[in-house]
C-alpha cells in the first residue's frame, strides 16, 4: 500500500504524462487553419487537468 505523499506524487506524475501525450499527438498537424482549434482543444485539456489536480488535493488533503 501506498503511503499518503507517494499517492499525491503518483497523481501529479500520471496528468503530468497525460498532458504531455495529448499536446504531443495535437501537435502533429501543423496546419495553419486548425492551429486556433488546437489552442483551444488544449486550453480545455489544461483546464480539464487542473481541475482534476484540485479535487485530488483536496481529496488528499481531507482523507
Amino acid at each position: 500500500m501506498f503511503e499518503k505523499f507517494e499517492i499525491l506524487i503518483i497523481i501529479i506524475i500520471i496528468l503530468l504524462m497525460f498532458y504531455f501525450v495529448i499536446s504531443l499527438g495535437a501537435g502533429k498537424g501543423k496546419d495553419h487553419n486548425s492551429s486556433a482549434k488546437i489552442r483551444r482543444y488544449l486550453f480545455g485539456v489544461r483546464a480539464l487537468i487542473c481541475i482534476i489536480a484540485i479535487v485530488s488535493l483536496i481529496l488528499w488533503l481531507l482523507l
